[in-house]
């Protein structure tokens, strides 16, 4: 089924904040290079680069509404972290309110922020595209970039390691995902 990009464009600019949108078309673009460079499906990567942050700004209420709907029950870890929430509740907004019932689209945006254990292709291009497009100004981006723009797995070990690293620092729980994704990606 084919997704118009333009209309996608016009839903995340009605549907997201002016910095929020910005962000998001920095990772249509990034999430275009990765695909290209990494030999993955560039319109799957557009299409769900588009909507991996179309609920970001939802209330809590309305986000577990549409994981409800995708039939996710979160643990207690996720439960505790609802800056998570968004890519979960995505899943259900695409699919019920979009028709959006690509697998491959859908799980890129699941898992956008917690990763999981042995991601796809597109599941590691949405990652990474989040993590390094042009706005983004944390700590060792620009390192992070490079490696993203050389070679995925050593890019996602990197993000793991830095992702958890983070949430241990601060004193927050570690999801399965997250979890399985550092335990997947550490051996490369």
């Amino acid at each position: 089924m084919e997704y118009d990009l333009k209309k996608l464009e016009k839903l995340a600019k009605s549907t997201l904040s002016e910095k929020r949108f910005h962000h998001t078309a920095c990772v249509v673009k990034q999430a275009y290079k990765l695909a290209k460079f990494y030999g993955c499906d560039v319109y799957k990567a557009e299409v769900a680069a588009w909507l991996h942050d179309i609920c970001k700004e939802m209330k809590q209420e309305e986000q577990l509404k549409w994981l409800t709907k995708y039939g996710i029950i979160l643990d207690s870890i996720q439960r505790s972290q609802p800056k998570t929430w968004h890519g979960m509740a995505a899943c259900g907004y695409m699919k019920f309110e979009l028709g959006i019932e690509d697998e491959e689209i859908l799980r890129a945006v699941r898992y956008h922020t917690t990763a999981c254990g042995e991601m796809h292709m597109l599941d590691e291009v949405i990652y990474l595209a989040d993590l390094t497009s042009e706005e983004r100004d944390y700590a060792d981006v620009k390192h992070m970039r490079k490696l993203a723009e050389t070679a995925a797995k050593p890019a996602m070990k990197y993000a793991m390691c830095y992702a958890l690293s983070d949430l241990v620092e601060r004193g927050q729980g570690i999801s399965r995902d997250s979890f399985e994704a550092y335990n997947y990606y550490i051996q490369f």
